[in-house]
Formats: structure tokens, sequence, C-alpha cells
């Protein structure tokens, strides 16, 4: 039997049907997306470090971070599926307390409250909640600044002294919490302040001046918690990050009476971001460009998502009826008055230290925004007199939602197995790489911005000893692979030493070790400087620094290291690229017979390359041996593409000036691959 509250219309259905939707649309993905982006520093710091080190990683701009950073991972450990589903909570409860915001402000307008937090819910615009580590704080931030604001108005309509006092206390500490947590979520003030002005306003027995007043005054018990946060960020706290350091930003206002326009202009801009480019763009870039497969799943997920949407507003319709849910001008006004204050006010924050809503890189700072968006976009839809295009309009907009936030996981679905791949084939090709070596890597089709996304899984494998010193020291450095990096190996600069959160390098860049992967389908290559391997589809700047790639970086004694499942998955088949990195470590010890005998196993397993540089280290395994027939197989399998046979001819000579090669040997290489 039903319960009341549980029943069609109540708040707890509202509350379940949020809660499937988001599930629909955050959760399908879950368990397939691992690490990326800035988690890699933060899992490494956390697992070697320990939990009580994320302190000292936040300590220079947001400390309230390493708690609960500190407090995730010593709940959910290395397992990324725990954080995915503590981010999905904290983002259903921000939903929930909106929804919740909405039915105290506008009793009679319940569904389209409902909607309100729908669209918050699903908002497309923020792309981050597929990283859920790095954003566990963000996402945690946006549960309490909504909950602060609901305990705001518990405080306002409770009659008991007591309550009302612990309710405002609450109120102000969770004020604390969010905005030191993330600072630029300012703007919810504003909703909390414009929402206590819009109950005083009501108040039309009063003169305006007296409900101002009034207002005022009843908001002065909630100033604590934002004014007690900024006096102590602007007057006591030093930021060392440039970023977060307000001072330093607003600076710029002062050097140039021009920001001030800039700024502006860069605020009519990001308001027409958040409320209309989130709906488009995103999906353009992502959406559009699934394979067949997926988005017939996105497809299948925002169907099931519209039906259930379009049974709850038949329901919602029901128990209301459709004519008493349509309110007057003023519930109108109000509701576009508290979006508008809402979607500027967390803008503000974000321009005025310089920087700007930019989709999809800069998405996070559309999340606090999307609460305004979602109220706007139910009041426009509350305006729609007919019944079936207003649901229309909401499911269109769901489903939109919907299939942007399945590619997006797709997307990163698709990095995480392609990043994973990548390290497995690195351990089975290394069983060691001396430590103080530069990695220089490449995956394929993936930019990598940061040093930390290729040290970070480096030294999961093959340093990942416990720490007690401050910083930690990062045992095999990396250099993210642009212009400057290029310029420092081909230049011989010298050493850096960064330190960044905690994190000390040695970056020697007259020690490098060059990794890369052409192409998803192709096999990880460890560069020889002395005798590069390339095809024409790696990136020119590979080509430029794989002759200073030192290959004696890697260490060929031992086996195969152990790869952390619960960061990297399963092994995955060893198929030909296992035999491939097998062998390639084999010509590395200069066993040559072991060379044949992998590609003698592979071929019987029906295992073949992809690209046909692969097939160097086998045609010089037969060169050594003396077997021209296979030579010659091989050569008519790279004849024909003039780069790669250009490739083969350097390799061969290069062999030929290591090892003795037979008279024939050398007349083939000379005469049939050379010439």
């Amino acid at each position: 039997m039903q319960t009341p509250k549980h029943k069609p219309g109540s708040f707890w259905f509202g509350a379940l049907f949020l809660t499937l939707l988001g599930a629909l649309t955050y959760l399908p993905l879950a368990a397939r997306m691992g690490y990326i982006n800035d988690d890699w520093y933060l899992m490494f710091d956390g697992y070697v470090g320990g939990a009580s080190f994320f302190h000292d990683v936040f300590i220079v701009d947001r400390p309230l971070r390493g708690y609960v950073m500190q407090a995730a991972f010593a709940l959910f450990g290395m397992n990324p599926l725990y954080y995915h589903l503590s981010a999905f909570f904290f983002r259903v409860v921000s939903a929930i307390a909106l929804y919740w915001i909405g039915n105290q402000l506008w009793p009679r307008r319940a569904v389209y409250n409902w909607v309100a937090a729908l669209l918050f819910l699903v908002y497309p615009g923020f792309l981050s909640q597929v990283n859920p580590i790095d954003y566990q704080s963000q996402i945690f931030s946006l549960a309490c600044g909504m909950v602060s604001v609901v305990l705001t108005l518990k405080a306002l309509q409770t009659n008991s002294v007591a309550a009302r006092w612990g309710y405002v206390i609450a109120s102000a500490a969770l004020a604390w919490v969010y905005l030191g947590l993330v600072e630029y979520f300012l703007g919810f003030e504003a909703l909390r302040f414009a929402i206590i002005g819009v109950l005083h306003l009501r108040k039309t027995e009063q003169t305006v001046v007296a409900r101002l007043k009034s207002a005022l005054w009843e908001s002065l018990p909630f100033f604590a918690g934002v004014g007690g946060f900024l006096v102590w960020r602007l007057f006591f706290f030093e930021a060392e990050r440039k970023a977060t350091d307000v001072s330093l930003q607003l600076s710029s206002l002062f050097e140039s009476p021009l920001t001030a326009l800039w700024w502006l202009n860069y605020l009519i801009q990001d308001v027409f971001k958040v409320v209309m480019v989130a709906w488009t763009t995103p999906l353009n870039l992502f959406g559009f460009s699934l394979r067949l497969r997926d988005a017939f799943i996105g497809f299948a997920l925002a169907g099931f998502a519209i039906a259930l949407l379009l049974y709850y507003l038949r329901q919602g319709e029901e128990k209301t009826g459709d004519n008493e849910s349509s309110n007057g001008q003023s519930e109108m006004r109000e509701g576009l008055w508290l979006a508008f204050i809402t979607i500027v006010a967390c803008l503000v924050p974000v321009i005025l230290v310089n920087r700007h809503v930019t989709i999809p890189d800069y998405s996070r700072y559309a999340l606090a925004p999307s609460v305004g968006v979602g109220i706007l976009f139910s009041v426009i839809f509350e305006r729609v007199n007919s019944s079936s295009l207003r649901s229309g309009l909401i499911a269109f907009l769901l489903g939109v939602s919907v299939l942007t936030h399945h590619a997006n996981a797709v997307r990163v679905a698709d990095e995480t197995d392609a990043t994973r791949n990548f390290w497995h084939q690195v351990a089975w090709r290394a069983p060691k790489i001396k430590e103080g070596t530069t990695l220089i890597v490449l995956y394929p089709g993936s930019p990598l911005s940061e040093d930390y996304f290729i040290w970070g899984p480096a030294n999961f494998i093959y340093y990942p000893e416990q720490q007690s010193e401050n910083p930690l020291t990062i045992k095999l450095p990396a250099a993210v692979l642009d212009g400057n990096t290029v310029t420092q190996i081909t230049t011989d600069g010298g050493v850096e030493t960064p330190l960044r959160r905690g994190n000390y390098l040695e970056r020697d860049f007259g020690n490098v070790l060059v990794i890369t992967q052409s192409s998803s389908d192709s096999c990880v290559r460890f560069i020889n400087g002395d005798s590069p391997e390339l095809n024409s589809f790696d990136d020119g700047r590979i080509v430029m620094i794989a002759p200073y790639s030192k290959l004696d970086a890697v260490v060929t004694g031992g086996e195969i290291p152990a790869v952390p499942a619960e960061i990297f998955g399963a092994e995955p088949e060893r198929g030909w690229c296992y035999y491939y990195q097998q062998a390639d470590l084999a010509r590395q010890r200069g066993e040559w017979n072991a060379v044949t005998s992998l590609l003698d196993e592979a071929l019987d397993k029906g295992y073949y390359p992809n690209d046909p540089l692969e097939w160097i280290p086998f045609m010089q395994a037969y060169a050594v041996q003396g077997n021209v027939d296979e030579i010659n197989k091989m050569t008519k399998l790279v004849i024909l593409d003039k780069y790669l046979r250009l490739q083969v001819c350097n390799n061969m000579k290069y062999l030929a000036e290591h090892e003795t090669l037979s008279a024939e040997v050398n007349d083939f290489i000379l005469k049939k691959i050379c010439e």
C-alpha cells in the first residue's frame, strides 16, 4: 500500500523521480570510467603519501579541500566507481534541495518547481561529473550551498527561537564549508538573500521601505557565514596560487579602467553561454561524433528518461489540474528575478578573478549558474498554454541532456580504456625504468595537458612505494610534449625542478625516454634514439625528439611488473601487441631466437600487426639468423610505403653496423630494401 509521502504529486515522489532520472543520466557507464586528468596526481599522492597528505596538496589555495579528500580517500580508497556514486548522490541532494526551496516559495506550482530541479540536475553545460575524484569537492560544495539555503528558509519558517538559531548556525556553518571548498560559488549568497527579499516584499500591507528594512534585519544573522568567510579569505589567508589570490586578480581593475568593460562584456557572453550554448555545443562536440552503437544506446537512455518524465508530468497534472498550476504575474516575476539574480551573481565572482565560461574546457564555471537556469526555464515553460507543447519542450531539453552526458561518459570511458591499454603495454615492454628518467609520452588522439597525466600512471607501476617525506619525490618525472619541451630536448636544456602541490620533480631534458602510440589499433613503441622507428602517422614533435630518446633507461632484467587492477583494470588480452612488446624487449636483450619464437607463437594464434612498422624487430631477427626468405616475405609488406621503406632501410643498416650479418643478408638489404 502506498504511503501518503510516496503518492504521485508528493514531494518524496518527486524526489524519487529526480533520483531515477539522475541515475539514467550519470550512472550507466560509471563502472567503465577510471582516472582522468587531475585524478592521477591526487590518487598517487593519497596512495604514496597517505590520506593526510591531501592537506599539504590543498594548503596553498583551498585548505578545506584537504579534509574532504582525506575523508573520501579513507572511505573509497582507489576505486573510482565509489567516487562516481558519491558525486551522483551529492548532485541529487542539490537538486532535491532546489525542489524543496521552490515548493516553499511557490507551493501551488510544485510540478514546475520539480522541472526546475530536474533541469538543474541534468544540466548539460557542466561536463566534469565524469571527473568525480578531482571534482568531489566542487559537487560536495554545491550540495552544502543548496542545503545551507534550505536551512535559511527553515529558520525563517519556524516559530521556535531555539530551532531558529539552530538552523541559522547550521546554515552559517555550511556557508563556511561550501565557500571554503569553492570560493567562486559565492553567488549562492545572492540566491539566499534574494529569497529573503522575496518573502518580505510579499507583505504588501507594509510600505516598501518597511519591507526592505525588515528583509535586511532578517538577513543579518545569515551574514555571519559569508561575512566571516570573506574576512578570513581576504585579510588573513594568503593564497600561494595566483588564480585564487583575490586581491591580485582584482588589482587588474585599478591598473586599467577598461578591465571593467571587459568584465561586463564577458558577463553578457557568459550569461548567453550558460542559458543557451550549454544545450547545443556539448551535444555537437560529443553527441554527434558517437559510434552508431553508442548513439543508439544514448537514444534509448534518452527515450526511457523522457518516458519517466512524461509519466511524472501526467501524474502531477492529474493531481493539481492544469489550470490550477498557472499562477499570477507576481509569482512569474519573482521566479524570473530569482533566476536572473542567481545566474548573474554566480558568474560575477568568476569574472572578477579573470576567469571565463568556456565549454567544454571550463564548464565548471557553469555549474553554480545552472541553478538559475533551471528556475528560468521552469518559469518559461509554465507560461506555455498548450500542455502537450509544454511537455514536449521539457522532454526535448531532458533528451538533449541525457544524450550529452552519455556521449561525454562514452568519451571518458574510451579514454580510460585507451590509457589502461597503453600502460599495460608499457608494463609488458619494460620490466623497470631507471629512476630519474624523464618520460615523454604521446597517447593516440588524447591531448596531454599536464605532466602528471604521464608520471601518475608511470609511478603507480614502477615506483609505488610509500613515502613519509614532504614534498613527495616523483621518481619518474615527465614533461608534456609541446614546443618548449621540444626546444629543451633538442638544445640540451638541462634540468628543471618544479614543485607543485607537494610533488617535487627533477626533469632532466638530457635523459629522456620517448614512448608513443600512433593510433588506437597500433602498438606502443619505445623509441631508440640511435635508430628510431617512425611511421607517417607519428606526430611531428615525436619525429623531432626521437633521436634524443635513450632506450637504455629501460632495465631489461626482470619480469612484467605488477599493474594495480583497481587503477588500470584487468590485463587486456595478450594479443599481437603483447607479443610485439615481448619481442621488442627480447631484441633489446639481444635474444634474437626468442624474437622469432614469439612471432611464430603470435602467428599460430592468428595475431597480426595493424601497423607494418611492427614487422621491423622480426625482420632484424631473421637478418641476424641469416634467413633471407623470411626477410623477403616481410619486405613485400612494407615496400609500397616509401616512408616505411626508408625506416626499414635505416634500421637494417643500423643492425648491420652492430651485428655480424651474412653477405647474403647485407646484399639483400642494399639491393632489395635500400635501393
